[in-house]
């Protein structure tokens, strides 16, 4: 393995070193080259810094908040400096990347389910209003027949008292 890493190939790895997730082998050729090289030495303990203080990254179920913002900036719920945040993180850390695209399998399985029953119920409701038509009396027609014989049973009743009357 060369023992000569690029400044890039550092910084691809960097993260992974923090976490303690490199095999020893690169560990030490990242300590060897962070040794010499101030560069990515600075930029080391910036990242190592800002992870361990100012930004929360996802661990062993102890970070809550980083899950609560991850939650609020999938939703569209944080400001611009917090979305900025977030989507450093999860360009920089694998682990929060995974977490993001966890969530968003999640919300896209959520999204689906309602659709799914949402398409399902409505089906449901018109093939039961279209049933309950279908199998529905026609009332009209023995209504509209009542109403007609009462009315000519009046028309009639008028009709014989003017003749009783006048005869």
């Amino acid at each position: 393995m060369d023992e000569n890493f690029t400044c890039s190939q550092i910084e691809t790895l960097m993260n992974y070193y923090i976490e303690g997730k490199l095999a020893p082998s690169l560990v030490k050729y990242m300590q060897k080259h962070l040794d010499k090289c101030e560069y990515c030495n600075q930029k080391f303990k910036r990242l190592h810094q800002q992870q361990n203080h100012n930004i929360k990254f996802p661990k062993a179920n102890s970070d809550n908040t980083f899950l609560g913002s991850l939650s609020a900036y999938i939703d569209n719920e944080l400001d611009t400096s917090e979305n900025v945040k977030i989507k450093k993180m999860t360009i920089s850390n694998p682990t929060a990347r995974q977490k993001l695209e966890s969530m968003y399998k999640f919300q896209k399985l959520m999204h689906s389910a309602y659709e799914k029953t949402k398409n399902d119920t409505k089906i449901d409701y018109s093939k039961n209003i279209i049933a309950l038509l279908d199998k529905s009396e026609d009332y009209t027609t023995p209504y509209f027949r009542n109403i007609i014989l009462m009315f000519l049973l009046l028309f009639i009743a008028i009709i014989c008292g003017f003749v009783y009357l006048y005869f």
